[in-house]
């Protein structure tokens, strides 16, 4: 799926570079600026050790955290560093590799730097985010096949369902987890739905609700049932849902390369924001089809 990464050397090998711990953490002067407070960040190190690092002389640091609460793919949660950032980005590498990670990820959203700083350190751009915003949405459900029934926890059939119709619709780098899943329905303002085709789960959205504005996080449709109108139906359940919560505007996001889509957003009235665009770099570590269990 991924070019594998290759094993770098840090062309500055004077800096010292140690592993991250608990304890360290009142050493760097985590303070307002910082992405992360001291407090998650011991409760990161603690969960999910083993991949951060800092330098001690500098006290700059990478902080990795589990990407979308995949054990399979790490993803740098905060690179804070000026003069060592291909450093600690190549010894999260290594050490990710060393924990048997399939992937590393940088995401736009949370560090942004020149493409040629990560390629040195090993991370290349896998994937383009795109966004769209549609106006005014319609509170008139649209009529259909499909039936909707709300998803309040991650218990019984229910996630079984939403975990089959999530892996087969999205490619692995977005596949939910049982815990991504249950993270997102407790979260505030978010609805699951499950959609049922004569009966059988074929499909569900996830819409977050921000007052006047809201989020379409997830439509899936089984491959098995698309090309039958279902997506169409998906989309205008989760839009008319999201207007009768107050939304004016919806947003949505999408993979540049799925076309498809992207034209079904386009046909129903959503426009590119682009100023919201984003790009993961990742260095992969092994084939992603060997791991099992999340």
């Amino acid at each position: 799926m991924f070019a594998e990464a290759e094993t770098r050397t840090p062309s500055d090998l004077e800096t010292e570079v140690l592993l991250l711990t608990p304890e360290a953490v009142g050493q760097l002067g985590l303070g307002l600026r910082n992405r992360v407070g001291a407090g998650d960040a011991r409760a990161i190190l603690k969960t999910y050790p083993g991949r951060s690092v800092w330098t001690p002389e500098t006290h700059e640091y990478a902080l990795v955290a589990p990407w979308r609460h995949r054990c399979d793919i790490a993803a740098v949660q905060e690179l804070a560093a000026v003069r060592h950032a291909e450093t600690l980005l190549a010894a999260v590498v290594e050490r990710c590799r060393a924990a048997g990670d399939a992937l590393v990820l940088v995401v736009e959203l949370d560090e942004t730097r020149r493409p040629a700083a990560y390629a040195r350190a090993g991370f290349l751009p896998i994937e383009e985010v795109v966004t769209y915003e549609l106006e005014r949405p319609d509170a008139t459900s649209p009529t259909g096949p499909l039936a909707f029934t709300p998803v309040s926890s991650t218990e019984g059939e229910d996630l079984i369902d939403l975990l089959r119709i999530d892996h087969s619709a999205f490619p692995w780098l977005w596949w939910n987890s049982e815990a991504e899943f249950a993270s997102y329905i407790g979260a505030p303002g978010v609805e699951v739905f499950l959609g049922r085709w004569y009966g059988e789960p074929v499909a569900y959205v996830g819409v977050t609700s921000y007052g006047a504005w809201g989020h379409l996080d997830r439509i899936a449709v089984d491959p098995r049932a698309q090309g039958t109108g279902l997506g169409r139906q998906a989309l205008g359940f989760a839009c008319a849902t999201l207007a009768t919560r107050g939304a004016r505007r919806v947003g949505l996001s999408t993979q540049r390369d799925n076309v498809r889509s992207q034209r079904l957003y386009e046909r129903f009235g959503f426009r590119r924001s682009r100023a919201y665009d984003y790009r993961l770099y990742g260095a992969a570590l092994r084939d992603p089809a060997s791991h099992q269990g999340f």
